[in-house]
């Protein structure tokens, strides 16, 4: 968690006051029981295991004007369309990187799948805007000097 925010601090200091960052990300759900966290930790990307909600990480970065439209039904989409079409030219891929790699890819598809359409991984869009005017160090944060 901290790397991120250290990174969404970065970004704000780098947007001029009233600029946007926008960025979509893949997450667990919340309020997961630990072995659905698990399963939710291993079939996404290494970047999903943050437990901090990224509303609250953009605000705590010190972004105002925080928004999220989900997309989780479109990232199941190509998750779906992706793996389909992966297991359609499976014999070229077998051929091309290997028997026991393309498994593995298969599998972990297979994986993110089921964890989307689980509820267990979401997609969305985030939206937040550097506030204007003199920035004001973000709460919980003391400014020196």
């Amino acid at each position: 968690m901290g790397a991120k925010l250290s990174v969404l601090r970065a970004c704000r200091r780098l947007l001029r006051p009233g600029g946007r960052l926008a960025f979509y990300t893949i997450f667990i759900s919340p309020g997961l029981s630990e072995a659905d966290y698990r399963r939710a930790r291993q079939a996404g990307p290494s970047a999903v295991a943050s437990r901090r909600d990224h509303e609250a990480m953009l605000r705590a970065a010190g972004f105002t004007k925080v928004a999220t439209a989900d997309v989780t039904p479109d990232f199941l989409g190509t998750a779906r369309a992706w793996l389909e079409t992966q297991e359609r030219y499976g014999p070229q891929l077998r051929v091309s990187v290997g028997e026991a790699p393309f498994e593995e890819r298969q599998e972990e598809s297979r994986a993110l799948v089921a964890a989307i359409e689980g509820g267990l991984l979401r997609r969305a869009l985030f939206v937040a805007q550097r506030p204007r005017g003199r920035l004001q160090p973000p709460t919980g944060r003391k400014r020196v000097g």
